[in-house]
């Protein structure tokens, strides 16, 4: 007589085999991780005494898109941030306990108290919850700070020491190492601020083109082509169709995508080529542009681009914990989702659009959902591309006499809530995307332009411009909302001790007048045509 199969119960032999794959799985993590770097001793034992509930906290880590270098950090007490505040009840273990923290204090403490957990791996185990998720962070010694009063302990002492520590280093004292990335400069995992936002109309004929160019022309190697030629692409009707997003993903980023491994060959020359011309050439000399063809019409004035008020909620206090950085990408990846075209001064190649609509797409950057055929720019980019287009503001600074590999040309994109979006830009053209606050943006430009004492009001700009080893164009580019542009332009130039600053005459625009301006005065100026 056949039975029903019946519920396996917990504990079985079934669930402690899962529990062993989890284990083995985190101890090779860890054994991988630990390769790099330095650590303190007994890490290796620790890791033999891996208990199951630290097992699941870094298996869970990893779901949210924990690499290897992040785990690196966690190990050494790096502050983490996970927009999932699900976390936070699921690492309640039996032996959790309420702990005392001055971690998130506008957090309710009463209704989500901090829950420490000692483990040979994790020392001592803090989390709690976030307003949109859960925070972590090990520690070197656990403490049994709790509510109520007893007498501190030998722990409490060594805690006490550890802090000490953290002042002066401003590193977290982890179990196995010191860690940069306190609560003011967190490890974010999959946070719930990313944007989607539809790619621009002028951007999606050349961003579908490139897709259907991709398409018809991709299928070109095979082992045995004479038979390959019978099995050809699919022939979608909507190449959109092939870009859905897929949750969960890394977005082509997988485990090692930041680690220090890499491959020595010498027959990928194309790459090198590239590399050292672009390294050998330097940095662009910039000329002064006419004064009708200085920026152009906004990307966007519509509505359709404005970031979701709870984004742009979280964006702001994720910036007043510290930078947040949103990738580097190249101008053939910003042309085709229409991101700064009002900056451009020449339009990639379509070519070049076609690979970097491939890049995009590998990284879940563009997508489309299933059965519609309007792309989104997702993610870091999504978000970087919708605060350009919100943007009514661009400072736009290019300097000669940078070092070589450093950026050359600085643009900023100010917004009302007080954060700036920050455009690095490099001799290979690659564009490092980071929002900040906008007084330290602002300083970070200082300290990239041209210094020293106020320049006479006589100086001959032509002459000065051709002997400086250093100086500077820096435009002010305003937009109204109808897309209308005007701009104000200041040239710097170093001489010895002197910065002299030159204006366009009012009288004849093509001619540049020294202003007379010391420092401050015409930091003030770039400051005012920006406000």
């Amino acid at each position: 007589m056949r039975t029903s199969p019946q519920p396996t119960p917990t504990g079985t032999s079934v669930d402690r085999a899962e529990g062993d794959r989890i284990r083995r799985r985190v101890k090779l993590l860890v054994d991988i991780t630990s390769r790099v770097g330095e650590y303190r001793d007994g890490l290796e034992l620790a890791v033999d005494r891996l208990t199951d509930h630290e097992a699941t906290i870094i298996q869970d880590l990893e779901r949210h898109g924990l690499d290897v270098p992040q785990l690196r950090e966690v190990l050494w007490g790096g502050h983490v941030l996970v927009d999932d505040p699900d976390l936070y009840e699921r690492w309640r273990f039996p032996t959790s306990r309420e702990r005392l923290s001055s971690h998130h204090k506008t957090m309710d403490k009463s209704q989500y108290p901090d829950l420490g957990m000692k483990g040979p791996l994790v020392r001592e185990k803090l989390h709690g919850r976030t307003r949109t998720g859960t925070w972590l962070q090990f520690e070197k010694t656990p403490a049994a700070m709790g509510h109520g009063f007893r007498l501190p302990t030998w722990t409490d002492f060594l805690h006490l020491c550890d802090f000490v520590v953290y002042r002066i280093t401003k590193s977290n004292v982890g179990p196995w190492g010191l860690s940069k990335q306190t609560e003011r400069w967190p490890m974010y995992l999959s946070p719930a601020i990313s944007s989607s936002l539809p790619v621009s109309p002028a951007a999606l004929d050349e961003l579908t083109a490139a897709l259907e160019r991709i398409e018809d022309a991709d299928d070109t190697t095979s082992a045995s082509p004479d038979l390959a030629r019978h099995f050809p692409p699919p022939d979608r009707a909507s190449t959109t169709a092939e870009l859905v997003f897929d949750p969960g993903t890394r977005n082509g980023r997988g485990m090692f995508g930041a680690v220090n491994i890499h491959v020595h060959t010498g027959q990928v020359q194309d790459a090198r080529r590239a590399l050292d011309r672009a390294r050998g050439a330097g940095p662009p000399r910039w000329t002064l542009p006419p004064v009708a063809d200085t920026g152009g019409t906004m990307t966007s004035t519509t509505s359709s681009a404005d970031i979701p008020a709870e984004t742009l909620e979280n964006l702001v206090d994720l910036v007043g914990t510290g930078p947040v950085l949103l990738g580097a990408y190249t101008l053939a990846e910003i042309d085709a989702v229409g991101a700064i075209d009002h900056l451009f001064e020449e339009k990639p190649a379509p070519e070049l659009i076609a690979e970097a609509v491939r890049s995009l797409a590998a990284r879940g950057l563009i997508s489309t959902d299933r059965g519609s055929d309007t792309l989104q720019v997702r993610g870091d980019l999504g978000i970087g591309t919708a605060v350009q287009h919100r943007s009514r503001i661009a400072i736009d600074a290019r300097v000669t006499g940078t070092e070589p590999d450093q950026p050359w040309r600085f643009v900023l994109m100010p917004q009302p809530e007080g954060i700036t979006l920050e455009v690095l830009i490099d001799a290979l053209g690659i564009h490092t995307y980071s929002l900040r606050g906008h007084e330290e943006a602002l300083e970070r430009l200082w300290k990239r332009l041209p210094s020293g004492g106020r320049g006479p009001e006589g100086a001959d700009a032509d002459t000065l411009l051709g002997s400086s080893p250093c100086t500077a164009l820096v435009t002010v580019n305003r937009w109204d909302d109808s897309g209308g542009h005007t701009s104000t332009d200041l040239v710097l130039a170093q001489e010895g001790g002197d910065c002299h600053a030159f204006v366009r005459d009012e009288q004849d625009p093509d001619t540049l007048v020294a202003t007379g301006k010391d420092e401050d005065e015409w930091r003030r100026l770039i400051v005012q045509a920006a406000s």
